[in-house]
């Protein structure tokens, strides 16, 4: 099974297009997985393959509210998609065919980038759309951070990363200038 594991706070708007993505996929053996820590909004979706955890608090770090989402997964690879980008409409077959290789860390070379959700062409960034096996994630320390932890995650964790390119597809439609925060636009 491969879980789909999204993070997400306040950001309903494009919370609906993520999860619109998701059903697009051949979607047989996976899970959406969505971790909402606003204790102010709870959100409700009646669909087998979807799961919203409401948490009841914010988390303090991105780093711990991953770890907990991480451990609410029941694939045993686990794909993550922020709220705001989305699954290309063949990214569950590509993940799926990327996870028959031996590896921790599964990657797309590139990713389709949306800026003001106009198509600027492919780029390359820490996220492409990155899978993680579970066994290995549960043998190592999430980082504790709200700043690079999907680069700390990605490559300061010794994984073995498998990154090919797949014909000129990728899984991930990363959208950049969606009126919503990024964390990679903090300049820390």
């Amino acid at each position: 099974m491969i879980s789909i594991l999204t993070m997400t706070y306040q950001r309903h708007h494009i919370l609906e297009e993520a999860i619109q993505s998701y059903l697009c996929n051949n979607i047989v053996g996976t899970e959406m997985v969505i971790l909402n820590d606003s204790p102010t909004v709870k959100y409700e979706y009646n669909h087998p393959n979807i799961r919203i955890i409401n948490y009841p608090t914010r988390f303090p770090t991105l780093g711990q509210k991953l770890a907990y989402g991480f451990s609410q997964c029941k694939g045993q690879y686990i794909y993550r998609l922020d709220d705001d980008d989305l699954l290309s409409p063949f990214a569950i077959d590509l993940i799926k065919e990327q996870v028959k290789n031996d590896a921790d860390i599964f990657r797309s070379t590139q990713s389709y980038f949306l800026q003001n959700n106009i198509y600027q062409g492919l780029m390359s960034n820490v996220n492409n759309g990155n899978c993680y096996a579970k066994c290995w994630l549960e043998s190592i320390s999430i980082p504790d951070t709200t700043i690079v932890e999907d680069y700390q995650l990605t490559f300061n964790r010794g994984g073995r990363i498998y990154s090919e390119e797949q014909g000129g597809r990728y899984t991930m439609i990363y959208r950049w200038n969606m009126n919503t925060y990024h964390i990679s636009a903090a300049g820390v």
